[in-house]
């Protein structure tokens, strides 16, 4: 027979004692019962690991289990995913009842995964299975572990066995009286109020748990079925490091971080005590590496002949994740500059500096991208993982270094949810494949990594614009008798099959408003280049931007929109129109050519929104730098995500047939805090005022990003060193001010990187 199945973490329950013979004989291998009668029942197959009804982990084991023990010396394997053959070894497990199949560790890939063994598998008796030995099951980008053992909290815990197998531990229970739960292995732990769970492996592949509870380290062992005490200190945060025969505990106390190992039996200390700048609030262990943040920032250090090396400190880090491989240590940190964002970096033997790997790693840079955690794999390549807020949707997005950027790694999200986690956790397991593990919401969730290795494309193709038009001569009087918009809730709408999303390296300020973007073109229509950098289209194009509030601010799930703008572009050139939201959602209305303002309230407070008149559209809107704005090349390269798979846009775009590829460096973000103050204060100057101060229109100030500094005329109202006296500073930091149209509340981010820079500065330019 031919057994279809899936793979789930859960494993079979073996029934050792067979039923095709009561008195057992067909289990104890050949010798009959009470009678002495002659063994004559075949084995059979009574479990299959993973089972069916899941999805496949290339690098899991694939298990055959017997009722009786066998014996197999001439088995062979054949596998293919996708139709592709790929390596697989085939042997009797060392249970002497199962037969286990190891796909190639450096697989990646997805589809169907096919696998047949051929060979005769016997009873000690000689009785030939007749069972067919083979399965096909279905092998997706990540492959989720269903696990649940009450409402999880916190950040979870996983390591890998030497197996493939994944184990996790994880804080369940109400607030002030959380505890620790191990899948698969006893009851909860704790008895006071846990706040830092860490899980890993001893020498013979058994778990060991920490956990702080009541200002207390407990490490616990799992032997003989049930947990023993190992350890104990008194503790703030611990943690536990993978990939290691003995492990390694990080404990951190009051002002000071130790590290242990267990040997034998017994936890003996690494070095000498580290001491910290105040209580650390985050705290990570690796071979040969400890890292923590305190206030002072993130510090790490490398473990040289016996003794920590201090590393160079990370300031502004909150969250920090270290990995090594050999003497190499590589970093990953969270640092807010306007927006949580997610940095790494590496420093080789003998280097006590850090050499940063790209800048900021956001999909979107102007979104929060949180919680990040690293690992090297077995070429040396670091591998990052962190969770990102895009458009409402917490993603989980894990990449790789390739010597010189960063690929997003099979481009698939392994995380699709309204709540942000918590805190995530990664490793690598059999071939150095990524295993996730995260709790948002209250559920736990692990994902494993099978492929494809090449970050996925974006939409290959572009649907029909059909049933979404607009007439600039006689404009719908509502958003949704555009056919652009499906009401799918109050507030909010899912946009035409035939619009194509995009967004910006950086944003436009419009008084925090969150914003979604699209290009709705023409069938068959291509926009292309022009003089003044900006793409450009012919007639008929449109471009969509809505607007939006978070009624709860930091609550994606609360986002409404409050405007939708149109800019269409007609035989006479561009036209803008705005539809203002109603209260209750329900539709926006079609606003005359005046502007105004409305409120909207918030848990915060009241929100007020302005709305444009058509005459002010255009008034940037103006052909001397766009006349579209955000559709430029330096604006689009960056990655986007398109429904859970993440793309590189421009691409994307191209292969879309909505513009022309590009060579073009990124605008630089504001939000990137591993570029200079001036940089990042350059990138939000070109993209909110040099389409009105460029040299072909309001040429008091040249703001494009390309312009050299000294030829911008800002040192006119810059006094270095004095940011309040400067007017420039001035200029940005109230109402009115600038900009002078579409903004009643000053950024407080370009207010703070222009602080920065003046104060920074002795002379200008």
């Amino acid at each position: 027979m031919r057994v279809r199945l899936g793979f789930l973490l859960v494993l079979a329950a073996c029934n050792s004692g067979s039923s095709s013979d009561p008195n057992g004989s067909n289990g104890d291998g050949g010798v009959g019962g009470d009678g002495g009668e002659e063994d004559s029942v075949a084995p059979h197959v009574i479990a299959v690991t993973p089972a069916p009804g899941g999805d496949a982990w290339l690098h899991g084991p694939i298990r055959f289990t017997f009722d009786e023990p066998i014996v197999a010396p001439a088995l062979t394997v054949t596998a293919t995913l996708g139709n592709d053959p790929v390596e697989a070894t085939v042997a009797v497990g060392t249970d002497g009842r199962s037969v286990l199949v190891t796909i190639d560790p450096a697989v990646r890939g997805v589809g169907e995964l096919a696998v047949q063994i051929d060979g005769e598998v016997v009873d000690r008796a000689g009785n030939a299975s007749e069972d067919d030995l083979s399965l096909t099951a279905s092998v997706t980008p990540w492959s989720p572990i269903a696990l649940d053992r009450g409402v999880a909290s916190g950040v979870p815990a996983i390591t890998v066995g030497k197996d493939g197998s994944v184990l996790a531990a994880w804080i369940v229970g109400p607030p002030s009286a959380h505890r620790v739960v191990v899948a698969g292995h006893g009851g909860e732990l704790g008895a006071s109020n846990v706040t830092s769970v860490a899980i890993g492996l001893d020498a013979d592949e058994r778990p060991v748990v920490a956990y702080v509870d009541g200002g207390q380290a407990n490490v616990l062992g799992w032997v003989n079925d049930a947990w023993i005490p190992l350890f104990s200190a008194p503790a703030t945060k611990v943690a536990l490091a993978n990939e290691v025969d003995a492990p390694l505990l990080a404990v951190a106390s009051g002002s000071s971080v130790t590290v242990h190992t267990l040997v034998t039996g017994s936890w003996q200390t690494v070095g000498t005590a580290l001491s910290t700048a105040g209580a650390p609030t985050d705290l990570a262990i690796a071979r040969g590496a400890v890292a923590w943040v305190d206030p002072s920032g993130a510090q790490v250090h490398r473990l040289v002949s016996g003794s920590w090396q201090a590393l160079a400190p990370i300031a502004g880090a909150n969250r920090i994740s270290v990995a090594t491989r050999a003497q190499t240590v590589a970093v990953a940190w969270e640092q807010y500059s306007g927006s949580d964002g997610v940095y790494a970096a590496t420093a080789n033997a003998g280097e006590t500096t850090w050499t940063r790997l790209g800048g900021l790693l956001d999909v979107d840079p102007n979104s929060d991208a949180r919680a990040p955690q690293i690992a090297i794999d077995s070429a040396g390549a670091p591998i990052i993982t962190w969770s990102e807020s895009i458009e409402g949707t917490a993603r989980g997005v894990t990449a790789a270094w390739a010597g010189d950027a960063w690929k997003i790694l099979g481009g698939h999200s392994w995380l699709a949810a309204t709540a942000m986690p918590a805190g995530s956790r990664m490793l690598l397991g059999a071939g150095r494949a990524p295993v996730v593990a995260w709790t948002a919401g209250g559920t736990l969730g692990i994902a494993r990594f099978n492929g494809p290795r090449e970050a996925a494309a974006g939409p290959q193709t572009r649907a029909s614009i059909a049933g979404c038009s607009f007439s600039a001569s006689s404009p719908p009087s509502t958003v949704l008798a555009t056919g652009c918009f499906t009401l799918t809730a109050p507030g909010k709408v899912a946009p035409h099959a035939g619009m194509v999303p995009y967004d910006l390296m950086s944003e436009l300020w419009t008084d925090g408003t969150k914003k979604r973007r699209w290009f709705a073109l023409p069938d068959g229509a291509v926009m292309s280049d022009s003089a003044t950098g900006a793409w450009s289209a012919s007639t008929g194009a449109v471009i969509i931007k809505e607007f939006a509030v978070e009624t709860t601010p930091g609550d994606a799930t609360t986002r409404k929109a409050v405007e939708t703008r149109f800019l269409v572009m007609t035989a006479s050139g561009w036209q803008g129109f705005t539809y203002k939201w109603r209260q209750d959602g329900s539709n926006a209305d079609l606003m005359s050519d005046g502007q105004s303002t409305a409120a909207w309230s918030t848990t915060a407070g009241t929100y007020t929104h302005y709305y444009p008149s058509r005459s002010q559209c255009l008034s940037c809107h103006e052909s001397s730098f766009g006349p579209m704005l955000g559709p430029r090349p330096e604006q689009l390269k960056r990655w986007f995500d398109y429904d859970g798979v993440i793309a590189e846009q421009l691409p994307t775009l191209v292969q879309l047939g909505v513009g022309p590829t590009s060579t073009a460096a990124p605008l630089p973000s504001p939000h990137d805090a591993s570029l200079s103050v001036e940089r990042r204060t350059r990138g939000y100057m070109a993209a909110n005022c040099a389409h009105c101060h460029n040299p072909n229109h309001i040429s008091i100030k040249d703001l494009r990003f390309t312009t050299p500094l000294a030829q911008t005329r800002l040192c006119e109202v810059i006094v270095p060193g004095r940011p309040l006296n400067s007017r420039l500073h001035q200029l940005v930091t109230q109402r009115p001010g600038m900009p002078a149209l579409g903004s009643l509340v000053p950024d407080p981010l370009i207010g703070s990187l222009i602080s920065s820079w003046i104060t920074d500065m002795t002379s200008c330019p």
